[in-house]
């Protein structure tokens, strides 16, 4: 073999690797079996509820997630905990408030993957990826660290996550026992989780 045949040889080699590394493909986030539940703590109990996941998408790289970004329709917040509808009512309306979400303001939040890492040692069914993302409220941006669990086919990933923030970071300081020490037991916790569910399709 020539030295230029096998020059010519390792740069085809090169360039189908470099190919092949960087074929992507964006699957698009089914909303209407995609879910966000919601849970918030206080005191003297808690709230849960669930808002809708407007559109989004993942990005994979030969079966591997590397990328991704969904919006959530924070106009569509609900609880589900609260039965008297009024107080329901209240207490949804109070959410989408200043005091929370200032929803008519802000009525998108935003979720945007800036990388994901593998978790080599996760066992089946546990979380397999460590994504670090930015999460949008409120037109205020910061990022957020949380493990996932991916999997899926060609044609279909799931991805479901449980993420937990510090709300105060998104001036969202509504009876924080932290801004407000003076409140006992009237505070409501500053963590709020999430429970995400993510169902995203490949395009046809």
């Amino acid at each position: 073999m020539s030295k230029q045949f096998t020059s010519v040889f390792i740069s085809l080699l090169a360039v189908v690797g470099i190919a092949a590394k960087l074929h992507t493909e964006n699957y698009s986030v089914d909303p209407a079996t995609s879910t966000l539940h919601w849970t918030a703590k206080k005191v003297t109990g808690q709230h849960d509820g669930f808002v809708k996941i407007k559109s989004g998408y993942l990005v994979m790289n030969h079966g591997t997630p590397v990328g991704g970004s969904f919006d959530l329709d924070m106009t569509t917040i609900t609880c589900a905990d609260i039965k008297d509808e009024k107080k329901n009512q209240d207490l949804v309306g109070h959410l989408k408030g200043d005091d929370f979400f200032s929803v008519e303001k802000n009525p998108i939040a935003t979720l945007k993957i800036g990388s994901i890492t593998r978790l080599t040692e996760a066992k089946t069914g546990e979380p397999n990826f460590q994504v670090n993302a930015n999460l949008t409220i409120k037109g205020i941006t910061q990022p957020v660290q949380f493990p996932a669990l991916f999997e899926g086919t060609h044609q279909q990933v799931k991805a479901t996550a449980k993420i937990t923030i510090d709300r105060t970071k998104w001036n969202i300081s509504y009876k924080s026992g932290t801004v407000f020490p003076s409140l006992a037991d009237k505070a409501i916790a500053d963590n709020v989780e999430f429970e995400v569910s993510i169902v995203a399709n490949a395009a046809h």
